[in-house]
């Protein structure tokens, strides 16, 4: 071992107090770096990971393809791999529907097509079908059993004359709880009677495939690719049908990745900040030590030698401690995010599934390298201050060095009296920079513990909740714009048999403990003024009752608009939200819509009126209002969507079991209750609150590690002074007055900075939030007892740091205390 490195560990344990300190910095600095992305990015892979095992793997599918488009599909290079899919025949089931469908090996095997028992169907009669099928024809069969049953052709025009055949069962699918609400149910059949019941001429597919090279791309790029290729084919859009959430899953989009890189900057930010704040005071003291050495012959390279091994020494052992503490508290805290999924959620199922068993690695080692090398890297940039001071300054220097702040002054500012004030002020301002330095350090932290603090207590679950209800149920259509794999589901097709009608309304309002139905209607529409790349802009106009006029008034933020104004038909009211999409949309302004009305379009064009600020249960996430009247005339057709229904509070219970057996005989209708949307909105408000604060600890933490350092450094470098002030009068009492009068100015000075700019940057970001919909963020709430916390923790640590350091400094007698660096 050479004289630096002999050196660098003498001061290693020498220096115990300041590098116990930095090593508690850096230990947490490197739990903060370690546990973000391996939580972040193991979220990812766990629902990846998830999502493929529940869901098939295709990229997308074209619908209603011939034989001669998949043979140039086949040879096309964008096509990694595609299977086939073929509805032949459909079987009438009561009050349902099941569908016969045909599938090669590859769409099989891209469906994730499984059965519970027995094999596919390969040859004529033979036949795969579920129990829940079975039992809704009333039929008892197993596998090896001849059934008879109906089925009716697929056809250019729609279903064919009903026929009946006899069907050898090979398999059995799995049933769900879904199929059976539904009354959805499939049956898969051989190539053979496919092409038996579908003449080659008119026959159609559905082509199920993969995207080549997939893995290097975005969901977007995917997306374009397909689409590229369809435009080559001649497939209309409207014949494509993406596999969203497994591309969503499997393709994430940059900015998320963005954002851990975000956090995890502001994370070494404040590492740096502190560790440097902790080595550059006490390198203040220690330059007389180093003077000493480059008086003995060290050269100043030697010098940072020492200085960058001493820190480099207490990193190698605090972060190998962080990243196994980060380990656990890694492994912890996402067995918590799996809170967020809800019992008898089948992807949350699947997802507990993966974690327990271990399917998925959520400790990577390039996360370890990665994160050891990044706190490496902040210590190493922490360093590089304090070794040009130590390595810069004249051993004649550095015998008289006590880190003041050199002056152009001639004349120092004395008093003719001195008191505790003055000798208070005397220190702090010795060296200023020092003083400022660690504020800074300390206010960083508040400041961002008052921002987050002010975001969260904005966020109340209840007003919300309130805010997306009006009373204790919405009913409303259960529709699925843009899902090709169900047209049926459009709200353009069900909006013709609109299951929201009179004599429902009459139905309810029987039901005892029911107060009121107020109906409410919606319409899609696009918008001509704004283009969504080659299309017009999607967008949805929402129709309110006269019992909302107020509330659609008073919330006008832009223009002036009465409910009796918009009666006229002409003039329609804009959501602010829509700014953010729009933001050169205004009051006065003249739109082009095309509104979709059942099976027909109607095009129209508004004047608006006023821009809103509307509650999300007037608007429905529309963004834009018209009298429901209007809307329902312009339509041609009742376009009832959403039913807000109050109820007395004693009969909630039995009115909501009522309605849930309305929509349980209905499959296009569906439910929200008050109650359900408040436990979810404080669910998720606790969630992210406990998410936030415990991080906001941890980087705390960092940050009073710079606390007791400042302290430490402040009193033991002076401990002479402070002997000699003892010696001619200076008492015990005066003393400890002295130091937590120092201590109450860095706590003013950090909760001055940290209150002050911390609620003005608060509420710009609660601003931001409320225009952005951030947590859905309705009004400003000062956050009272987040900040009463904060003073009292910021208190209570200055006064027990001043404490323990005085009980410290009485051991010493005041002969020691004199003779101090002798």
């Amino acid at each position: 071992m050479n004289t630096v490195n002999r050196t660098a560990l003498s001061n290693l344990k020498q220096n115990k107090g300041k590098n116990m300190l930095t090593g508690i910095a850096i230990f947490l600095t490197t739990i903060l770096i370690f546990v973000i992305p391996t939580v972040g990015l193991g979220t990812v892979d766990t629902q990846m990971a998830a999502i493929n095992k529940y869901y098939p793997t295709f990229h997308a599918m074209f619908r209603d393809v011939d034989l001669k488009t998949i043979e140039e599909l086949s040879y096309r290079g964008e096509i990694e791999t595609m299977g086939l899919r073929q509805d032949p025949a459909q079987i009438p089931v009561p009050d349902g529907a099941g569908m016969m469908v045909y599938m090669d090996d590859t769409a099989l095997k891209l469906g994730k097509m499984e059965l519970e028992a027995g094999e596919f169907p390969k040859r004529g009669n033979e036949i795969a079908v579920s129990q829940g099928l079975l039992e809704a024809l009333g039929i008892t069969a197993g596998i090896g059993d001849t059934i008879t049953l109906p089925y009716q052709p697929v056809e250019q025009g729609g279903l064919g004359y009903e026929k009946k055949g006899e069907f050898l069962i090979t398999g059995l699918l799995p049933s769900s709880e879904e199929q059976k609400e539904t009354k959805m149910y499939s049956a898969l059949v051989s190539k053979e009677f496919m092409e038996q019941e579908q003449p080659g001429e008119s026959r159609k597919y559905r082509v199920m495939f993969r995207i080549q090279g997939a893995d290097s791309m975005t969901k977007d790029q995917i997306e374009n690719v397909y689409g590229k290729v369809a435009a080559e084919l001649g497939i209309p859009e409207g014949d494509i049908a993406d596999n969203s959430s497994y591309l969503m899953a499997n393709y994430v989009d940059p900015a998320f990745y963005s954002g851990i890189v975000g956090i995890l900057l502001v994370v070494v930010l404040a590492g740096i900040m502190t560790i440097y704040s902790i080595y550059y005071i006490s390198m203040i003291y220690k330059v007389q030590e180093y003077g000493k050495i480059k008086a003995l012959g060290a050269t100043k390279r030697q010098i940072r030698q020492i200085v960058f091994r001493e820190g480099m020494l207490v990193a190698c052992i605090a972060v190998p401690v962080g990243l196994l503490a980060g380990s656990i508290a890694s492994k912890l805290g996402f067995k918590y995010l799996l809170n967020a999924f809800g019992e008898g959620d089948a992807l949350g199922d699947i997802t507990r599934q993966l974690v327990e068993c271990n399917e998925v690695a959520m400790l990577k080692p390039w996360i370890y390298v990665a994160a050891a090398g990044i706190t490496l890297v902040t210590v190493a940039l922490s360093l590089i201050r304090p070794m040009q001071i130590a390595s810069k300054i004249s051993p004649v220097e550095a015998m008289r060095y006590d880190g003041s702040i050199k002056t152009r002054k001639k004349v120092r500012k004395g008093h003719e009296e001195m008191n505790l004030v003055h000798l208070t002020g005397a220190n702090l301002s010795r060296n200023k920079k020092r003083t400022v330095i660690t504020i800074i350090t300390l206010s960083l932290t508040g400041i961002l513990f008052m921002v987050i603090s002010t975001v969260l207590s904005c966020a109340d679950p209840e007003e919300i909740a309130r805010d997306s209800m009006f009373d204790e149920f919405v009913l409303s259509v259960d529709s699925s714009n843009g899902d090709k794999m169900h047209p049926e589901k459009e709200w353009s097709v069900i909006s013709q048999n609109n299951p929201l009608n009179d004599q429902l309304e009459n139905y309810i309002m029987s039901i005892p403990g029911t107060e009121k139905v107020t109906r409410t209607s919606s319409a899609d529409a696009d918008l001509k003024e704004l283009m969504d790349g080659d299309e017009y802009w999607k967008t949805g106009i929402v129709g309110i009752p006269e019992t909302y006029a107020r509330e659609m008034e008073k919330s006008i933020v832009e223009g002036s608009c009465t409910y009796e104004d918009l009666l006229q038909g002409d003039k329609i009211v804009m959501d602010q939200k829509m700014r953010h999409w729009a933001p050169e949309f205004k009051a006065g302004d003249t739109i082009h819509m095309i509104l979709e009305a059942g099976d027909k379009t109607v095009e129209k064009e508004f004047t608006i009126a006023a821009v809103a600020d509307m509650p999300n249960g007037l608007s429905h996430y529309n963004s834009f209002v018209l009298p429901k009247a209007v809307l329902d005339d312009i339509c041609g057709l009742s376009m009832d969507y959403y039913w807000s229904i109050a109820a007395g509070d004693k009969e909630v219970k039995a009115v909501e079991e009522q309605l849930r057996a309305v929509i349980g005989e209905n499959q296009n209708l569906k439910m929200r209750t008050f109650e359900e949307e408040l436990a979810e909105r404080t669910k998720n408000s606790g969630f992210t609150s406990q998410l936030c604060y415990v991080f906001m600890a941890v980087l705390g933490g960092v940050g009073i590690m710079n606390l007791i350092n400042t302290m430490i450094n402040s009193i033991y470098v002076r401990r002479r002074e402070l002997g000699i002030m003892q010696a001619i009068g200076l008492s015990e009492r005066q003393l400890v007055r002295m130091l937590q009068m120092e201590g109450a100015f860095y706590t003013a000075g950090t909760l001055l900075l940290s209150l002050g700019l911390g609620n003005l940057l608060g509420y710009l970001t609660f601003l931001y939030g409320k225009k952005d919909g951030l947590l859905g963020i309705i009004s400003y709430h000062y956050p009272a007892v987040q900040t009463i916390v904060l003073i009292a923790v910021v208190l209570v640590i200055q006064l027990l740091l001043t404490y323990l350091i005085m009980k410290n400094f009485r051991r010493q007698s005041m002969i020691e205390r004199i003779r101090f660096s002798e």
